[in-house]
């Protein structure tokens, strides 16, 4: 195998994974839901030849110093688990079961256990595969650019021109972390943090954990309210999903210098638009909602915010917090996935995906995800903080609450979010 360094990303899950090997809250995992004539093989040799396709997914990691190398190399793929459960009295249940047994079990960086996964037949026309890895390997981007081939392959369809290869990326990264633009970026992103009192990051104390998730599709005249008042304030849906989002945390949290996490891959006319590996990063977008402010002006500020977050998001996360001696970077994190394509695996197949688990939360995580004409809130919490009860009232409560900010986007915001929605 040949010794490669790791992606900026990769270091810190590496540091995290050094300090507690048996944690498991930075396991990612996705879910395939097949309804119709399923071919079993055929699906099996589609996900072996992708995953075959994959390094990052058959590394073994090396420590050397205070970091490490991955060696890439031929590696044989780890077969799926099979489990035919179409005589089972409560098929879902025990596949439920088996799933988070899976996620639930540490992986051994250094012997290269990276990944696991299963199909489980439920009935006559549905089944189920289960990807489980670890974040060090793939981060969201990089985990659809496997299941978009995975479909490809399934089809049977002549296939376009394999990933892209890791060292291009290294090597973009190392030219970046020497760079003009990188200085620049660091510096941008610190002014941020003006006037923003100094508070240790509750990460600290309470450490990154996987948290307690509610989910669910938002009602499609939610949608078509959010898109009209939108384009009715000027303003892009996202922006305004980031703007409704910074109202809920004043209200939460009392804060007025609202600061989000928001999840940046940094893709886009780089070498890693066709690699799947963990490159992505969190980008600060700060909202100041001061008593009065209204969702009108308050998504304007959120439209102006996001040019700049994108010019400087390449900037690590983890530089800026030692830039900052340890300041709480984030309040919730908010991602707003524009679009996600259906995966198409043939005619005869609809495919639902759902993500089981992305990774750990400091606190609250809100995550958007528009497909076609719906959208899908996810709302993670600490569970340190908040009980699996308190997460689904409040992904309930958000529902009603955004429905009211989207009802009157002139009246201060602080009037849209009431006691009971914001906990």
């Amino acid at each position: 195998m040949t010794p490669v360094e790791l992606t900026q990303a990769q270091q810190g899950l590496w540091a995290e994974y050094r300090a507690d090997p048996q944690d498991t809250g930075q396991h990612i995992a996705e879910q395939l839901e097949f309804h119709g004539p399923l071919d079993a093989a055929r699906l099996l040799d589609a996900v072996a030849r992708m995953l075959g396709e994959v390094p990052v997914l058959h590394a073994r990691f090396e420590a050397r110093g205070d970091g490490a190398v991955q060696h890439l190399g031929a590696v044989p793929v780890r077969p799926a688990a099979l489990r035919d459960l179409r005589g089972h009295p409560h098929p879902d249940r025990a596949a439920g079961e088996e799933t988070q047994a899976l996620l639930d079990t540490p992986f051994a960086l250094e012997d290269g256990e990276l990944y696991r996964h299963a199909l489980f037949l439920l009935g006559p026309e549905r089944a189920r595969w289960v990807l489980v890895t670890h974040h060090i390997t793939l981060d969201g981007y990089g985990l659809t650019l496997c299941l978009e081939r995975l479909a490809v392959q399934y089809r049977g369809e002549t296939l376009p021109s394999s990933f892209g290869a890791l060292p291009p990326v290294l090597e973009a990264e190392a030219a970046y972390e020497g760079s003009a633009d990188r200085a620049a970026d660091g510096a941008a992103l610190r002014a941020l943090y003006g006037g923003i009192p100094h508070v240790p990051a509750p990460l600290l104390d309470l450490g990154l954990r996987r948290g307690h998730r509610a989910a669910g599709q938002l009602p499609a005249a939610l949608v078509r309210q959010l898109h009209e008042q939108a384009a009715a304030l000027q303003v892009g849906w996202p922006a305004l999903l980031f703007a409704l989002s910074a109202a809920f945390w004043r209200a939460h949290s009392g804060e007025r210098q609202v600061v989000l996490a928001v999840p940046v891959m940094g893709r886009l006319g780089h070498p890693s638009a066709r690699v799947p590996c963990m490159v992505m990063n969190l980008a600060p977008l700060r909202l100041d909602v001061a008593p009065g402010q209204t969702l009108r002006t308050l998504a304007g500020q959120a439209q102006a915010a996001l040019g700049p977050l994108r010019r400087h998001g390449r900037y690590r996360y983890e530089h800026l917090w030692a830039d900052l001696n340890g300041h709480r970077l984030f309040g919730p994190e908010v991602n707003v996935i524009p679009f996600r394509r259906p995966l198409d695996f043939g005619p005869d197949l609809r495919v639902n995906t759902a993500t089981l688990a992305s990774g750990p939360v400091e606190d609250l995580a809100l995550s958007f995800t528009a497909g076609r004409d719906a959208l899908h809130l996810t709302l993670d919490g600490h569970p340190a903080l908040y009980s699996a009860a308190a997460v689904h009232a409040l992904h309930g409560g958000l529902q009603a609450a955004l429905a009211r900010g989207l009802d009157r986007p002139d009246a201060p915001v602080e009037a849209l979010w009431p006691a009971e929605v914001t906990g």
